[in-house]
């Protein structure tokens, strides 16, 4: 019987050299981005066990310490005096 697969012609093989070229330039940047991806995982995993770490008041004041900075009417905490309406009205 009689070979029926052609032979490969010069530009096939150049075609595929590249290609074979660009997949393992491919997997070398997909491995760094993998690991890069890791890294962050791992550190944001890290920030949230210390923060559930820390003692009670601490989180407390850093998180207080942020809205202490805005505004009374920005963070929606008003005086009682302003927020009730005149008794004689």
């Amino acid at each position: 019987m009689p070979n029926r697969v052609p032979e490969k012609t010069p530009q096939a093989k150049a075609f595929a050299a590249r290609l074979d070229r660009a997949a393992g330039d491919m997997n070398a940047f997909l491995l760094v981005l993998a690991i890069g991806l890791a890294m962050l995982d791992v550190t944001c995993l890290w920030a949230f066990r210390m923060r559930d770490a820390l003692p009670a008041m601490a989180r407390v004041s850093a998180t207080s310490a942020v809205v202490a900075d805005k505004p009374a009417s920005a963070t929606g905490l008003q005086s009682t005096a302003a927020a009730t309406p005149a008794a004689g009205r």
